[in-house]
């Protein structure tokens, strides 16, 4: 080689990533964000030190100014306030969805029992269709990901969401598949599991699965084929954040809908008083009612909260201290998981008060709130277990339910007639 001759060394992909983002990172602090056009960044902060659902919550970038979202009760419908353009939400759609992670055809997005053209009927409650209802979130092309960064710095926490990787502390976790790469859509159900004597299904019309542990919810999910299996905390986590910032509260109930949450009855012939799925297949997006009998649905999600608590992966109990994961695979024990700074020492249930923002998502850490203070939901924990996570309560918990709705009280082997889970999809990498 020429002494004159220009070496140039092309770094890896981490190291231009981690560059880039740092680098906008330092545009952005003096504040000029110059890197793409169209960049958003909708963010919240939360004033641990304010017990007021609400008022704890302020608007950060480009949610300043923004009107929440909420169901109104009063005309029966969902306003959308300033947020039904924003990316995450308007890329948000009903299908129906293959075994092998292929995209059939979507659906009506206000008349589920339609295709996309209000005309032709669907497969949504077809158990011999070979596959399931999905709620898509597409973030190929220029859609946008959805990008999460959360942390918290003295009294508040910060949760925020960007269309593209602002810096290195936002993450996709919810998008990671089980080899390590990272998807553009994310597959979440659109109905409660129910069981079809060979798989977990996200179908209407059906009677909701209960009374398994978790090895068998495993195991019934990816019997629908690769990449099939239950929720995990990292998706739950997102989901949590997006309703948030929409509605600009903690209270998840008043903004979303109530939930089925005093159904229990005393009868295994009635399911215990669970409702069927796709009692709100003929509404749209969102939707909820401020009674305690009807579901709740958000982006085209049914039981988000209320009617049968959901098991996830990714989030544990061991001795009294919160493990997670926020990516797969997952286990039961808790290896390879990462402690998130929270222990309690004895076993215990309470509304929550303490939260925790980090890397490791929104976890609680302390008791002490109410059904209308701080989160207004519920946390049960056994330390002298290893538990695995439930989320969003069950058809008998009345006010305890909600998004935040969590027990860690139940190792991996329990089967009960509220417990059950659902089927989540990670997108299938392209032939």
């Amino acid at each position: 080689m020429a002494s004159g001759d220009l070496i140039v060394k092309v770094a890896d992909k981490d190291t231009l990533d981690r560059t880039y983002a740092n680098t906008n990172a330092i545009l952005a602090a003096v504040g000029e964000d110059v890197r793409i056009k169209g960049v958003k960044r909708y963010g919240m902060k939360i004033n641990k030190n304010d017990s007021n659902p609400a008022t704890r919550c302020t608007y950060l970038f480009d949610a300043v100014g923004m009107t929440p979202a909420a169901m109104n009760y009063s005309a029966g419908r969902f306003d959308f306030g300033d947020w039904g353009n924003v990316f995450f939400v308007k890329n948000n759609y009903p299908a129906m969805v293959k075994y092998d992670g292929t995209e059939d055809y979507k659906l009506d997005p206000n008349d589920h029992t339609k295709k996309a053209d209000g005309k032709t009927a669907s497969d949504v409650s077809n158990t011999a269709y070979g596959g399931n209802a999905m709620s898509v979130f597409d973030g190929s092309g220029d859609k946008g990901k959805i990008w999460l960064s959360q942390f918290e710095v003295g009294n508040y926490e910060y949760m925020i969401i960007s269309n593209v990787q602002y810096d290195e502390s936002y993450n996709d976790d919810a998008y990671v598949r089980e080899d390590g790469s990272h998807a553009d859509k994310l597959y979440f159900p659109m109905f409660g599991g129910s069981y079809d004597g060979t798989r977990i299904r996200s179908l209407a019309r059906q009677a909701l699965m209960y009374n398994t542990n978790a090895s068998t919810e495993i195991a019934r999910a990816k019997a629908n084929g690769a990449g099939w299996n239950i929720g995990s905390w990292s998706k739950r986590n997102l989901l949590n954040c997006m309703l948030k910032i929409m509605s600009k509260t903690d209270n998840s109930q008043t903004a979303f809908g109530q939930g089925q949450t005093s159904g229990y009855v005393n009868d295994a012939s009635q399911n215990y008083g669970h409702l069927a799925t796709g009692t709100l297949k003929d509404k749209g997006q969102f939707f909820g009612y401020n009674d305690t009998t009807h579901e709740v649905k958000v982006f085209y999600m049914e039981k988000p909260w209320g009617n049968r608590w959901d098991r996830i992966n990714g989030l544990l109990m061991v001795g009294g201290e919160i493990l997670a994961k926020m990516t797969p695979p997952y286990n039961l024990t808790g290896k390879d998981f990462e402690k998130v700074g929270i222990t309690f020492t004895s076993s215990g249930n309470g509304y929550q008060k303490g939260t925790k923002s980090s890397r490791f998502g929104r976890i609680v850490n302390s008791i002490g709130g109410s059904s209308s203070t701080y989160t207004c939901d519920y946390f049960w924990w056994n330390a002298g277990i290893t538990a695995v996570a439930l989320v969003g309560g069950g058809c008998n918990a009345g006010e305890y339910c909600g998004a935040d709705s969590l027990s860690l009280s139940n190792s991996a082997g329990v089967a009960y007639w509220n417990f059950g889970a659902s089927v989540f999809l990670e997108q299938p990498i392209a032939a």
